[in-house]
């Protein structure tokens, strides 16, 4: 990289910034050197001293020329030929010595030097940022992007060098949300219905619980449930619906009643404490505070009485007195119209009750009027500044010395603040202190200072003790306490449907129970008594009741919903935990009668096979999923256009070799993606290598040996015969083959999956009977085996990209999407995808893995046991 070539490749097309830079870097060190040797040769003499104190009048005189002589031009131009007479007398006598002169030379270079050298510094500065900015672009990125070409060789993208790769770490999907066809699907099919039932279908780990939990709009109410695997109707109904009820009381702002075991007396206790804590604040804080205020108020709210409460108490009376007497003449009749408008007024208050936007407005009509109230005395403290006459002396008597001082002391404290929290901590010799440690004693400093410069003024000290300073300050008092009482709210009462969910909750997980006694008896001359005890308690609901229950609540509830222009969403997930189609055909036949609620969408999560069900329903027979269902929307694997949109967003900078490796490995699964893309990493850490090849090809033999270890558990289960257990013997001496990571043993371990995929049944001879259930598990195991080794040798060789296009360029099954889809039909029938891998193999040049096409003395090699001397196992 750091070669004479490259150096030369990069400075040439900024050889002109970098010669103005050079200039301005030899002008700067040139001025450094000369204020170091002005420094060595400092020295005073008599003509040096006159010399420079004569420069240092002249300047004096040119500052205050103009203040001495106004617009006089005469005596300014004769002081100035006088004093320019005299400085070239001073200069001539300078002149004659060479040791003045060399004195002079540094006095003025000392002076003038610092605004000189801070000017070629910042000169300098600019240059070399012009020069790097344009080496940057026009020199070494050019040179870097070949010299990494040319490192990177025939094969860039075979390099794995992610940005990062947070986002295979973690396994839920926020913030990694990548849209496909079916999200769009199914929101589209929300829009159409008008509540209804549709089925999510799709293999395991194809995103159908992401899309379930994303489809939703804002403001939905959502209630989700997973279903269990052992389940009773009655039991799973119960939880749904306390989930219903809970999940809408909050969903309003209530809180959700506890049904606790602790005694009413403990409870009791529990708020009692509370309020003691309460009353504890207030009494510390409060009862003090109070005091203090009214101490000092009490003597100006006294005297603003006595000043207007005359006036108020007559106004009062006033309108008391007319209100009596317009009362008492339409009471007599006197006068008509009056009755008639206080008849209408009753009408409209009677009226005004069914109108919710009215009582609403009229609850809130006192906090309004406490609300004016602060804003009116606000304004008025506000406007009684300037009205002021007393006050506007005093602060026109001020002095613009005296206010720029109080503002810099009062600006000070405030930079210190702002300092330490931009910077928290500095550096004072070899130990780091937080910096408010110094900046809040200097801002303490600089407020006393600030108290002290009002104090020490008269003119400030009238304005503080300004006689209706106190009145006003009871206004802003008042106005914060009417300010605090308009934001009071009353305690919203509770809905009905909040009663109706909370009454329900009680009836769902409690036992309610009550008795009642009667002891009548009558005492004369004889006795005559009886006594009679009746009790009442609640009994569970059974089923039907249950679901009609559950049908009347959600109908209300989904009606409020629907009224404010949300959904009422119901979301099932995970039915096919369930075991089989038959269970989960069950389990909707028994809820089907929860279903069917008007603006209800209920969203089910459902295996394939029960979406088959549905797609095929009338052909010829019918289930449940005909009249459970509405519309069904199908999740499929992703495309490799989708997976290169996931694994970009969770490990931005993948290349496409790697995700293409991934994509074949899941079949486009997403959750198996996600997997593979982690499985990468992790070969990437364990072999501390970047290469295709030898990431590719550990990542896949790995994968190949845990899964014929799961097939050899499997077969382990079956009766095997002498004859036939040379099958569970081939398993293990292929297991063993895989263990080798050695790159030296390539050729046997290829040469070992050749004949492992080409035999229907290894280690056995054709007239050996299989146990019974064991040959599809052989095939199925033989047929992945082909399907891995000819992963490896696509990607384990070098030149993929070549390769890549060249497969492609030869038919469909060369495309990179055709290997997903091959190990899709793995999990349909392995004796059609053997097809397809073949098809794979002839347009990747790679030869087709048959029993005939390998040699006849082909076996599986021995595993090597020692370790290869020069690749040591990692």
């Amino acid at each position: 990289m750091a070669t004479e070539a490259n150096i030369s490749r990069a400075t040439a097309p900024c050889t002109e910034t970098y010669t103005a830079y050079r200039a301005a870097a030899d002008r700067l060190r040139e001025d450094r050197e000369a204020r170091h040797q002005a420094w060595i040769d400092l020295g005073f003499d008599l003509r040096s001293v006159v010399a420079g104190s004569y420069c240092v009048l002249m300047l004096a005189w040119i500052i205050v020329a103009n203040h001495l002589f106004g617009k006089a031009i005469l005596p300014a131009l004769a002081t100035s030929a006088g004093g320019g007479i005299v400085g070239g007398a001073a200069f001539i006598w300078l002149d004659s010595s060479e040791r003045s002169k060399t004195y002079a030379k540094s006095h003025f270079t000392l002076v003038l030097g610092p605004l000189r050298l801070a000017v070629r510094t910042l000169r300098a500065r600019l240059e070399s940022k012009r020069w790097e900015e344009d080496l940057r672009q026009n020199g070494t990125e050019p040179v870097v992007d070949l010299v990494i070409q040319a490192l990177l060789g025939d094969d860039p993208h075979s390099v794995l060098l992610p940005d990062n790769f947070d986002g295979l770490r973690v396994t839920q999907t926020q913030g990694y949300l990548v849209p496909i066809g079916a999200a769009l699907d199914l929101k589209r099919k929300l829009s159409i219905l008008e509540g209804g039932t549709i089925a999510v279908c799709g293999p395991r780990g194809a995103g159908k619980t992401t899309l379930l939990e994303n489809a939703l709009s804002e403001g939905d109410f959502t209630v989700r449930a997973h279903v269990p695997a052992a389940y009773t109707p009655p039991d799973f109904l119960l939880s749904l619906f306390v989930r219903v009820c809970e999940q809408f009381i909050t969903r309003q702002g209530f809180a959700v009643p506890e049904f606790t075991r602790i005694s009413g007396f403990v409870r009791a206790l529990r708020r009692l404490r509370t309020s003691l804590r309460r009353l504890r604040r207030v009494a510390f804080f409060g009862v003090p505070a109070a005091a203090l205020v009214v101490l000092g108020c009490f003597a100006t709210a006294q005297s603003l009485w006595h000043r207007y409460g005359g006036g108020l108490r007559t106004s009062l009376d006033s309108a008391l007195r007319w209100t009596t007497t317009l009362a008492e003449k339409t009471w007599q009749g006197d006068n008509l119209g009056a009755g008639l408008l206080i008849t209408l007024a009753g009408l409209l208050v009677w009226v005004l009750q069914f109108s919710t936007r009215w009582r609403r407005r009229l609850r809130a009509l006192p906090r309004r009027i406490c609300l004016l109230a602060s804003y009116v005395l606000l304004f008025g403290v506000t406007v009684s500044f300037p009205g002021d006459d007393e006050l506007g002396r005093h602060a026109h008597a001020l002095s613009d010395p005296f206010i720029l001082g109080a503002l810099l002391l009062l600006a000070a404290p405030l930079g210190l603040w702002v300092t330490a929290y931009v910077k928290s901590t500095i550096r004072i010799g070899g130990h780091r202190i937080s910096t408010r440690w110094i900046t809040t004693p200097a801002a303490l400093c600089c407020l006393a200072g600030w108290v002290m410069l009002l104090r020490s003024n008269a003119d400030v000290t009238a304005m503080f003790l300004d006689r209706e300073n106190p009145a006003r300050l009871l206004g802003l008092i008042a106005a914060g306490l009417l300010l605090y009482v308009s934001r009071l709210r009353a305690k919203t009462p509770e809905p009905d449907l909040v009663t109706k969910c909370r009454d329900q909750l009680y009836q769902l997980k409690t036992v309610q129970s009550t008795s009642a006694a009667v002891n009548p008896s009558v005492t004369q001359l004889i006795t005559l008594g009886s006594g009679h005890t009746s009790g009442l308690s609640t009994i569970p609901s059974n089923f039907p009741e249950l679901v009609e229950d559950f049908r009347t609540l959600l109908t209300r509830i989904a009606d409020h919903v629907h009224v404010q222009g949300h959904r009422t969403v119901i979301s099932l997930d995970e039915l096919d935990r369930l075991g089989s189609d038959a269970k989960a055909l069950e389990f909707l036949r028994e809820i089907k009668g929860i279903l069917g609620v008007p603006h209800v969408y209920y969203l089910i999560s459902v295996a394939e096979d029960v979406g088959a069900a549905f797609v095929r329903r009338g052909l010829p027979h019918r289930d449940a999923t005909d009249s459970s269902l509405d519309d069904i929307v199908h999740v499929q694997p992703c495309t490799l256009g989708e997976s290169t949109a996931i694994m970009d967003l969770r490990a931005p900078g993948l290349t496409s070799p790697y995700v293409l490796l991934a994509h074949a490995l899941s079949g486009g699964i997403p959750r198996d993606l996600i997997r593979y893309g982690r499985g990468i990493m992790e070969m990437r850490e364990r072999t501390s290598s970047v290469e295709l090849t030898e990431i590719s090809r550990r990542l896949i033999l790995g994968e190949l040996s845990d899964t014929l270890a799961g097939f050899r558990t499997l077969l382990g289960k079956q009766q095997w015969s002498p004859d036939t257990a040379g099958v569970l013997t081939s398993y293990r001496e292929l297991m063993l083959q895989l263990r080798s990571t050695c790159a030296c043993h390539a050729d046997a371990l290829t040469q070992a999956l050749e004949r492992f995929s080409a035999e229907s049944a290894p280690g056995t001879s054709t007239q050996s009977a299989l146990p019974e259930g064991a040959t599809h598990l052989i095939h199925e195991a033989s047929v992945y085996t082909y399907f891995a080794l000819t992963l490896v040798q696509i990607f384990s060789s070098p030149t993929f990209d070549q390769r890549r296009a060249d497969a492609a360029a030869r038919g469909p099954a060369g495309h990179p999407q055709y290997l997903a889809d091959t190990r899709l039909e793995l999990a349909v029938s392995p004796y059609s995808a053997r097809s397809l891998i073949t098809e794979v193999r002839q347009a990747w040049s790679l030869r087709p893995v048959t029993t005939s096409a390998l040699a006849p003395s082909t076996t599986i090699p021995a595993p090597r046991l020692r370790p290869c001397p020069l690749h040591q196992p990692t």
